[in-house]
């Protein structure tokens, strides 16, 4: 039985917003349409298994499947960047950037400490220090922008801010910046100050 037949409210809904994204400019990189083979693949059995842990070393009994594709997919990961299986893992688990930022908040740094992030009016994220956010509330956020006239980062200022406040971290990239970041400008920024330097590249690394 299909969608259609069976629940028609729902389908005209789920054609609707076919409709919508057909039609509509979105330009945060993490909405971008996905292909037929990809809804196919998410909308598969698999949405029906509990996966939690490592491959190979699962809570739950039958992931022997689970665990092959996770396995291809940290293979075609690597090899889309060009690393090497023997030096380097992908962790390939995460839902989205938001709870890969927070490993790295707790991996890294104390509640309070003092981080730098893009402001989100900008082109930054919510974990980068919004206040009605976690990463807001535990972590000191000092906030960043573009240069007003010209729209783009300016990093002498951002340098100048960095030197200013001392912050324990610098995040850099971000949801909404349509240039092309200079990260080896950030790492210069960041090592001046003593901070570590987090780019995010959740949203452009696709």
């Amino acid at each position: 039985m299909s969608l259609r037949s069976s629940d028609p409210k729902v389908a005209k809904l789920i054609e609707a917003e076919e409709g919508r994204q057909q039609n509509v400019l979105e330009l945060i990189p993490s909405e971008n349409i996905t292909s037929p083979e990809v809804r196919e693949a998410l909308g598969s059995v698999f949405n029906d298994k509990y996966a939690e842990g490592k491959p190979h070393a699962r809570y739950y009994g039958g992931n022997q499947i689970i665990d092959q594709i996770e396995d291809l997919a940290v293979e075609r990961l690597l090899k889309i960047f060009k690393l090497s299986p023997a030096k380097w893992h992908a962790n390939v688990q995460p839902y989205s950037g938001s709870p890969a930022n927070y490993e790295i908040y707790f991996a890294f740094l104390e509640f309070g400490d003092k981080v730098m992030g893009m402001r989100l009016d900008q082109g930054g994220h919510i974990t980068h220090g919004l206040p009605i956010g976690f990463s807001g509330k535990a972590y000191n956020f000092i906030a960043y922008g573009v240069d007003p006239k010209r729209e783009v980062l300016d990093y002498e200022a951002i340098a100048k801010l960095a030197k200013k406040e001392k912050p324990k971290m610098i995040i850099c990239g971000y949801t909404a910046y349509s240039r092309i970041i200079d990260f080896k400008k950030f790492g210069e920024i960041a090592k001046s100050v003593g901070a570590l330097l987090l780019a995010d590249i959740s949203h452009i690394a696709g």
